[in-house]
């Protein structure tokens, strides 16, 4: 790549939260937006991010990064493309011409566990624990309040000291700035900047030397008189309330109660000690942060896990409605919760940042329209061409036969323009393809060629399918079960019945707490009734997958940094046989995509989230269980993985138990819908290529849990969510 004297490539590097050195380069101009401060838009040419002690991984590859003020983005990819890398460069302004006055707010999935606030952290409240997240808004009320009373004590030495710490820190801030602006100029410009932050430098000397001399008692030249100082503090201080005012302070507490009562956080638990929440609720109040935290971008990286749909449907409603103006990013591997929320769509490909406007499903749909559209114009093209070159040989032959000069310069000339001007007839807006304004820049033909894109190679999961029982009898019967824990003032199920035949399907539905965890016990025989009885098929085997499988497996890797998925899997297989057969390993992990140095090189600990859930499962089902119980296994997979994962369950043979908050995976597995078949729109009717191997698969029930009931919903996912947006609406959780 080459850069002009006046683009200047700026690289920067930083150690991440993720123990890996992220580096980031950019082309700049001397003229560039960041020296004026003035946009909240993000525009950042020629962007590369690699990651590793030297770069030696690129992430992204002179790519651009574009991101309009106010709108709502899909960030989508792979696991392992960069998404997580690029939200990380931008929240720690690594990216050279990022301007310092957007303020930029991340909920990261790696929350860093040294993020306390202050050595009373642990006793911190779920509450105070999101309020004190918004540090701008708690440390401009502190400041405020420790200044107020300074002011009501009339102590003048102590308000002195106060001025000149206050002073002395934007002293500072200012010669960060514009070291900042220096180190983007060159020429005479650059001199004058270098000047500049010479003067500042001058500035903080002149306060350090200030505030050493009131704290010693020595007085330097130009020092305040007593009155001074109260009249300066006292001004600071109107201005410090003009500030709280605007930032709306007084209502922190109550904007962090609303956020975290739609995230399903009932009063009683905001007040619990922040420390003594499980993994998700406290995932939820690092999501309460982030949305109460004023910021101009806001990125979410995977803010729907650990959800349930309940919390879901708030937080769609919530950024759907965001007034504050800010820019929203979010990746998430819930294509439901995207397609609601977002206007328009980033996505990753081939090291690139690509644009388009719309949501992740109807860029698919545009996809798979271009897709059709370019083969059935090479189609269309490649019999012309035949057409073209058979009355060329043709023509060739009639004129050596004949010897008819005439003709045999036509066939040339047909010849030569075939050779120049083959290709496409189209633009990419579907009309007559012009050379004078289609074709730009140098080219070896007079016409661009049709080529017909592929994408990304899809993700492959096969599971092998169980072998028959050779018994009648149904797979899971409930009759009558009640269940009741001790201190409980009612019993959490009672009177619970339903039947699940061999090769049937279910799924449990329901918020968090009203007994879905409850029911997969019972059926894994880890918990008994307190009345009734739960009747399992006696031959079957059941596969487990659990909500904290996947950490419970990272756990272990972390204990050994050389554990690779295939000696992971050897591992257990060994356990579980006493044996290993390396072929039949390699061979079970190749089916869910992991093969190669994926399989027998890279640490377990490095796997991406879709991997660590294939992996666990493949564990799972080389046993051939005769049914499955996926408890939340959505949780942390991308979302080519969701899909490949929704398509082979779907066409699963055993039986199956299912409990998850994702719509689409939901509708799919369980309800039998086809897997793209809300991906086209009226002009893209009847059209389902992508559908064409797809198998049938027989539609199973969905269940709602709670008040102590557990009762089927003729129209599954759709009649829940209608359910649950009437009742909070009711509640006054939803406008």
């Amino acid at each position: 790549m080459s850069i002009s004297w006046q683009t200047p490539l700026i690289s920067q590097r930083s150690e991440s939260n993720m123990n890996a050195t992220i580096q980031a380069t950019a082309q700049q101009s001397r003229f560039h937006i960041d020296t004026l401060n003035t946009s909240k838009d993000i525009d950042l040419k020629c962007v590369t991010l690699a990651v590793g002690k030297n770069g030696e991984k690129e992430i992204l590859l002179d790519t651009d990064v574009k991101l309009k003020e106010g709108r709502r983005y899909a960030l989508i990819g792979r696991n392992g493309s960069g998404k997580s890398t690029l939200f990380q460069a931008l929240s720690q302004y690594l990216i050279p011409g990022m301007s310092r006055s957007i303020k930029i707010a991340l909920l990261s999935q790696v929350e860093d566990e040294n993020d306390e606030r202050g050595s009373d952290a642990s006793q911190l409240s779920a509450l105070d624990f999101v309020i004190k997240g918004d540090r701008d808004k708690v440390l401009a009320r502190e400041r405020h309040d420790a200044l107020n009373k300074l002011l009501s004590d009339q102590d003048v030495k102590q308000v002195h000291l106060y001025l000149l710490q206050t002073w002395l820190i934007g002293a500072e801030e200012d010669v960060k700035d514009a070291q900042d602006i220096a180190a983007r100029r060159s020429g005479t410009r650059g001199k004058a900047a270098r000047l500049e932050v010479i003067k500042k430098e001058t500035i903080v000397d002149r306060f350090r030397d200030r505030l050493e001399g009131v704290r010693t008692g020595v007085p330097v030249d130009d020092e305040l008189d007593d009155v001074q100082v109260m009249d300066q503090a006292l001004a600071l201080l109107t201005s410090m309330s003009l500030q709280l005012e605007s930032l709306d302070v007084s209502s922190l507490g109550h904007q962090a109660s609303k956020i975290l009562h739609g995230l399903g956080f009932s009063p009683e638990v905001m007040q619990q000690p922040y420390q003594t929440l499980s993994g998700g609720w406290k995932s939820r109040c690092s999501l309460a942060k982030s949305l109460l935290v004023s910021s101009d971008v806001l990125l979410l990286d995977e803010p729907s896990n650990y959800l349930d749909i309940e919390a879901t449907l708030w937080l769609e409603a919530h950024l759907s409605s965001d007034e504050s103006g800010r820019t929203i990013i979010i990746t998430s591997h819930d294509q439901d919760f995207l397609d609601n929320v977002v206007e328009e769509t980033i996505y990753i490909r081939d090291q690139q940042l690509k644009y388009f406007d719309g949501t992740p499903t109807a860029l698919q749909v545009e996809e798979r329209k271009k897709t059709r559209r370019m083969k059935t114009m090479s189609e269309a093209m490649d019999k012309k061409k035949e057409h073209i070159q058979q009355s060329i040989r043709q023509g060739v032959a009639t004129a050596k036969k004949t010897g008819d000069d005439n003709r045999m310069r036509m066939a040339k000339s047909r010849q030569k323009k075939l050779d120049e001007r083959w290709g496409l007839e189209q633009s990419a807006k579907g009309t007559r393809f012009k050379l004078n304004r289609d074709l730009q820049g140098y080219h070896v033909s007079r016409r661009l060629e049709i080529v017909v894109d592929q994408g990304e190679p899809p993700v492959t999961i096969k599971i092998p399918e169980p072998p028959e029982l050779k018994t009648k009898g149904d797979a899971v019967h409930f009759e009558d079960v009640s269940v009741r824990y001790s201190r409980a003032s009612k019993p959490l199920l009672q009177d619970v019945s339903f039947t699940l035949e061999q090769g049937g399907r279910c799924s449990f539905m329901r918020a968090n707490g009203h007994g879905k965890s409850t029911l997969v016990k019972l059926i894994l025989g880890e918990l008994k009734p307190a009345s009734g009885k739960v009747t399992l098929h006696p031959l079957m085997r059941v596969g487990y997958f659990s909500q904290d499988s996947v950490s419970e497996m990272t756990t272990i890797a972390a204990k050994d940094a050389k554990l690779t998925a295939l000696r992971y899997f050897a591992q257990e297989m060994e356990r579980e046989r006493g044996s290993i057969d390396e072929g039949e390993i390699r061979a079970c992990l190749a089916s869910f995509g992991l093969q190669g140095k994926t399989a027998s090189d890279t640490p377990v600990a490095l796997l991406s989230g879709g991997q660590k859930v294939r992996l666990v499962f493949a564990l799972i089902v080389w046993k051939r269980p005769h049914m499955l119980v996926l408890d939340e296994i959505t949780t942390h997979v991308d979302s080519p993985t969701l899909q490949a994962l929704g398509e082979t369950l779907r066409s699963y043979k055993g039986s199956l138990v299912l409990v998850t908050h994702d719509r689409w995976f939901n509708r799919v597995v369980i309800e039998g819908e086809k897997p793209n078949a809300r991906s086209y729109d009226s002009d893209d009717a009847g059209s389902t290529d992508d559908d064409t191997n797809a198998t049938e698969s027989r539609a199973g029930t969905t269940y709602r849990v709670g008040a102590g009931k557990v009762r089927p919903l003729p129209r599954g996912m759709e009649q829940y969510v209608a359910l649950v947006e009437k009742r909070l609406k009711k509640g006054g959780v939803l406008g």
